[in-house]
């Protein structure tokens, strides 16, 4: 049996088919029919809103990771610009800080500027505005380092006070320069006087407290009249600081019964090492140096004068002319 009696054939029934240019004509032809029973009987409405109801499910579900990945972009943009901001804020909120610190720092330079101007007008002595410019690098001796020197007239032992009272004497000069000892030095001797009773005395650094900006009178006898709260001031001698310069105030008064003297401990009306501005003053003695030059060239200038005076006096009762 060949191979060719096992094929199988189709029915001549189902052999038969439309040629291509009739298919082509009857898809046309339904397509006129549809579009036209769409447009009169708008059954094309009624379809299109079946599939839309239908394939909505799907559409939702198609859309959500588009808006997923634009809620996370957005999320992102919101949070690297709310970082932005917090970072402008921040950088914002310190330079406020420190203009505030800064206009604060002004406003007390301002202020113990004036204070030292309107001492400075009270002041019967020739005094000098000087800044510190740092605290001297010696561990065993307090010292400041201001910017007036002898080229603006600084000599060595000028006083130096600021607006609340004494805080030293100058005692090392250079040309733009000058080291200012401080008042609560150790080997810092101060003639004073109580302002209460007028008792005189010397004030030195007190030795008792390490970190300094204390002060101690020495050597006062245990039956002398001190209390807590007298305000002790420059007494005038010792031909340095002029007589009335605030020092300090008693701060405590201890007696001991195994001892001749009473120990007596002063706060510093001056600020000493947080001082910025202060003024150097004429020490007396250059004060009295200048007075007596200045009497000697009064004199010298009245003597030919007083001269010329007497011989005209003579010539007059004589009655030759000069």
């Amino acid at each position: 049996m060949s191979l060719h009696s096992f094929e199988r054939k189709s029915p001549p029934l189902f052999r038969r088919s439309l040629s291509p240019l009739a298919r082509l004509g009857v898809a046309s032809a339904l397509s006129v029919f549809f579009m036209l029973a769409d447009s009169r009987l708008h059954w094309g409405d009624y379809f299109r809103s079946a599939a839309a109801t239908v394939l909505a499910p799907l559409q939702w579900l198609g859309e959500q990771p588009v808006k997923a990945v634009d809620l996370m972009g957005a999320y992102v943009t919101t949070v690297e610009s709310a970082q932005q901001t917090k970072e402008q804020a921040t950088i914002r909120v310190a330079q406020q800080a420190l203009k505030a610190q800064r206009a604060d720092l002004l406003l007390r330079e301002n202020a113990s500027l004036r204070d030292l101007l309107g001492l400075q007008q009270q002041l019967p002595l020739q005094a000098r505005a000087a800044q510190v410019e740092h605290v001297a690098a010696d561990p065993f001796v307090r010292k400041l380092v201001i910017d007036k020197g002898s080229s603006q007239g600084v000599v060595q032992g000028s006083p130096v006070i600021d607006e609340n009272g004494l805080v030293g004497q100058v005692v090392r000069v250079f040309a733009r320069s000058s080291e200012v000892s401080l008042v609560d030095n150790l080997q810092h001797a101060t003639p004073v006087l109580n302002n209460r009773t007028g008792e005189r005395s010397l004030v030195y650094g007190d030795s008792q407290t390490p970190r300094g900006n204390a002060l101690e009178i020495r050597f006062l006898p245990n039956n002398t009249d001190v209390q807590v709260g007298d305000i002790i001031s420059t007494s005038g001698t010792g031909g340095i600081y002029p007589a009335g310069l605030p020092v300090g105030r008693v701060a405590a008064v201890e007696k001991h019964n195994n001892s001749a003297f009473m120990r007596v401990q002063l706060a510093p009306f001056a600020k000493l090492l947080s001082v910025n501005h202060v003024l150097v003053l004429e020490p007396i003695e250059a004060l009295q140096t200048e007075a007596a030059a200045s009497l000697n060239a009064e004199n010298k200038r009245a003597a030919p004068a007083k001269g010329g005076a007497r011989a005209a006096s003579a010539a007059a009762k004589t009655g030759v002319r000069p």
